[in-house]
């Protein structure tokens, strides 16, 4: 990246722009062994400088330096520069240690018991908050993945002085049934006096949990949730109030790490997630699937994408053609997980329709974005859904080949 050298919380204008006032030049950053006034510089792209307001003059390395010392206000001798090489496991990028494990549960479940061993700062953050109480004593025994016949194998578990939790861990929206949970039972009950607990992650919101069947208590084992979400926030709320370096790092890896596994929506996406909406009534005086965006600003589809090849990760835009051209393009303003979207807009209409009851992604759409000329489909299979640019949407005579040109963009950039 293309800045000047990162310091928690200060973005790179702010700290190009600021003067030590008792030096009367740019504090150093990062390094303590460079020269009193010095700034520490990373490039393996430029975008970066553009975007904060920084001018390149000219090429890599002199243009450069030269637009960041007149950004900086610094001699040219001040600066020294540092390039950083970015590493790519299978064509993707490698942000943090824990990428090259990977993004499978078990990956997960080292990664996450990895940090709470290193950083009792973080263990005791957990604790306190599935406990929902007291300062929580440091850890004095966790294990990942310990198999007891007839008692199943957990993912993670932890034990302090007063408490013994077992943490079950689960990748996407899946949770844990009872007879599950209750073959943890023994070795929780083994250890009492301590206080124990059941303790569930997945990706699901608190919300949608509590429409599930997720027990309240097993044998009298109390059983709590928190979400993926929840941990990545305790891991870098933890990071700024850690003390050493390398736990900060650690703990903000592993808030980047956790963050880029979850179903989240890509915010900064200007790919639009093209469908075939019907407009025929869904029974006799009913409304059509049109009418659920064209009347009720909203739209569904399975979480975890379905057999019907819907996007795993929530879209940052929407386009729905009907009556055989695009008509409108739609930002997703924010999503809810829902079993029965369609009954909170149309009440009753999944009974008349026998839909089953499931988690959905419940979409809230913003304005309408209309093309400024027709954009017909262009021969696609009537039902197919397509991911195209929104630029291109807007500029091409057909959805297909706003298609072909999105798919020849992304292949040239090696998507």
């Amino acid at each position: 990246m293309a800045a000047v050298a990162h310091q928690p919380g200060r973005t790179t204008a702010a700290l190009a722009n600021r003067k030590d006032s008792r030096r009367g030049a740019v504090p150093v950053m990062g390094d303590t062994r460079s020269r009193p006034g010095a700034v520490r510089v990373t490039l393996p792209h430029l975008g970066e400088l553009k975007t904060r307001g920084l001018a390149v003059l000219g090429p890599i390395p002199g243009g450069l330096a030269t637009a960041l010392f007149a950004a900086c206000h610094t001699p040219r001798s001040a600066v020294r520069l540092v390039r950083m090489v970015e590493l790519r496991l299978h064509r993707k990028p490698v942000h943090t240690v824990f990428d090259l494990l990977g993004d499978r549960e078990d990956d997960i479940t080292y990664s996450v018991g990895w940090g709470l061993s290193q950083s009792d700062l973080f263990s005791q953050a957990v604790l306190a908050t599935a406990y929902g109480k007291r300062k929580i004593t440091q850890p004095v025994a966790i294990r990942l993945q310990e198999f007891v016949k007839g008692q199943g194998r957990t993912d993670i578990e932890i034990e302090t002085e007063e408490l013994h939790v077992i943490i079950e861990a689960k990748r996407g929206w899946a949770l844990p049934d009872r007879s599950q949970l209750k073959l943890y039972v023994p070795r929780l009950k083994k250890t009492l006096p301590k206080e124990p607990m059941l303790l569930v992650l997945s990706e699901s919101s608190a919300e949608w949990v509590t429409t599930q069947d997720l027990p309240e208590s097993v044998d009298g084992i109390p059983v709590r949730y928190l979400s993926w979400s929840d941990i990545a926030s305790l891991a870098t709320s933890t990071a700024s109030k850690s003390r050493t370096n390398s736990e900060k790092r650690l703990l903000r890896e592993l808030h980047r790490y956790l963050k880029g596994l979850m179903n989240m929506q890509d915010v900064t996406s200007n790919l639009a997630y093209v469908v075939s909406l019907g407009t025929g009534p869904l029974y006799d005086g009913g409304p059509s699937f049109e009418s659920f965006i064209t009347e009720k600003n909203v739209c569904f589809q399975p979480v975890g994408g379905g057999k019907g090849g819907w996007p795993v990760t929530p879209p940052n835009y929407l386009g729905f053609r009907f009556d055989g051209r695009l008509q409108q393009i739609r930002h997703v303003e924010s999503y809810e997980i829902h079993s029965n979207p369609w009954d909170v807009v149309y009440p009753g209409i999944g009974k008349k329709l026998g839909w089953t009851n499931s988690p959905h992604f419940f979409y809230k759409l913003g304005p309408v974005i209309e093309p400024s000329h027709p954009v017909r489909t262009g021969g696609l299979y009537g039902s197919g859904r397509h991911w195209c640019a929104i630029d291109l949407l807007l500029t091409c005579e057909s959805v297909r080949e706003a298609r072909d040109k999105t798919q020849a963009r992304l292949d040239a950039a090696g998507e």
